[in-house]
């Protein structure tokens, strides 16, 4: 699927060809594996979601180097919204993890931050992070934060 805009679009007509994916833009097998757990529960929430969703400013290009090189430099300095996703006019900014960390509460609030900055008459975003692990320190400080976190247990391998 070609980028749409400055991400991967997918409507809610692509929402069961979506979840066969083995993988998803941007994405690491593991971290898709999450992905589809999440979105296997949560798909009927949305109208659309957009993978790799670039916010922010990033790096200024070089006028120096050729063109593509200049597109490549200001889209991948960018920083990128895993999944931002929408049921109607309420965004919801995804970030997905294969272990949850504190980091990812200072992760998900700059996202916000620039998603907002970009989209002042947007209303403000439900926050979500989704995992194969974290611990019960981090989730708290997560939640207590208004973020809320998805953590789904690995699958069991064929040879466990």
């Amino acid at each position: 699927m070609p980028p749409f805009d400055d991400g991967y679009l997918f409507t809610r007509d692509d929402f069961v060809q979506m979840l066969a994916r083995k993988w998803f833009p941007e994405r690491t097998d593991r971290e898709s594996g999450v992905i589809r757990d999440y979105l296997a529960a949560h798909h009927q929430e949305f109208d659309r979601l957009v993978f790799g969703k670039r916010v922010g400013a990033g790096l200024a290009p070089n006028p120096e180097h050729l063109e593509g090189v200049q597109r490549n430099t200001e889209r991948f300095t960018k920083k990128r919204i895993d999944i931002l996703a929408w049921a109607g006019s309420q965004p919801t900014i995804i970030e997905v993890k294969e272990r949850v960390t504190p980091a990812s509460l200072g992760q998900i609030l700059t996202y916000r931050q620039l998603f907002l900055e970009e989209h002042p008459d947007a209303l403000d975003p439900r926050l979500v992070v989704i995992g194969r692990y974290s611990d019960e320190d981090t989730i708290r400080a997560l939640t207590g934060h208004g973020v809320d976190v998805f953590v789904y247990d690995a699958p069991e391998s064929a040879g466990d």
